[in-house]
């Protein structure tokens, strides 16, 4: 698990630039949607081509927001590498430049639908009322095979909750684009997982300055039960 230590001073900057530390106090669960992304062998699997140790950690916390989450009337979504042949063609930023050829082959090849290492952890609590949603990009927002946003919209969902791995990269992209399309945004700092303290520090202050709320897993059930406890609105926690 990772220690979380974020900038001195910066829930005292957020206060005086806003009123308090937090945006949302209260969360409708009814209107929110756990997003947990990329929990899958690829990157938590020992010896994994992106094995990212940490991963394996935060999965219990995941499955303990998801039952939550569940219970009080929310949606689960569990969000997915899945990549094809169309990816290598229209993503050659990623595969010739970003890994050396071949990292990006096992990656590639690792994450195309059917194989092992694309299939999710098996520690991952899924249930049937849960949602499944691909992705080829960064973004859970930005991809060619689903439209998550219509999804969460048809539902009535208005706040996403972001876990999974990376936390400076897929999590926190996913998070950006949430805001930008006018989600409120928590991002669970107990739920996320990348290579080190400081890159998963990094993107909680800059998820906490301009995106959104970052709050660990025993913070926001309190939040969400609060909402729970209050009648539906359309701008509940704000």
């Amino acid at each position: 698990m990772h220690n979380i230590e974020l900038l001195p001073g910066l829930e005292e900057r957020l206060t005086r630039r806003r009123g308090r530390p937090e945006m949302f106090v209260v969360l409708d669960p009814r209107r929110t949607a756990l997003l947990a992304i990329d929990l899958q062998n690829l990157f938590l699997a020992p010896g994994a081509p992106l094995e990212i140790p940490r991963a394996r950690d935060i999965v219990p916390n995941v499955n303990r927001m998801a039952s939550q989450l569940r219970e009080l009337g929310g949606q689960v979504v569990w969000v997915v590498n899945a990549f094809g042949p169309d990816t290598l063609q229209n993503w050659t930023r990623y595969f010739e430049n970003v890994n050396a050829p071949e990292l990006s082959s096992r990656i590639l090849a690792g994450l195309t639908r059917g194989d092992p290492m694309q299939a999710l952890w098996p520690a991952c609590d899924v249930r049937a009322t849960d949602l499944h949603s691909d992705k080829d990009r960064y973004s859970a927002f930005y991809t060619r095979r689903a439209d998550l946003e219509k999804v969460l919209r048809d539902r009535s969902i208005d706040t996403v909750l972001i876990a999974g791995t990376l936390t400076n990269i897929c999590c926190e992209t996913t998070a950006r684009d949430a805001m930008q399309l006018n989600y409120k945004v928590v991002m669970l700092s107990d739920g996320c997982a990348t290579r080190t303290d400081a890159e998963h520090n990094g993107t909680l202050v800059s998820i906490m300055n301009n995106f959104g709320d970052v709050a660990d897993v025993d913070t926001v059930v309190t939040r969400l039960r609060k909402g729970a406890a209050a009648p539906a609105m359309e701008s509940a926690g704000e």
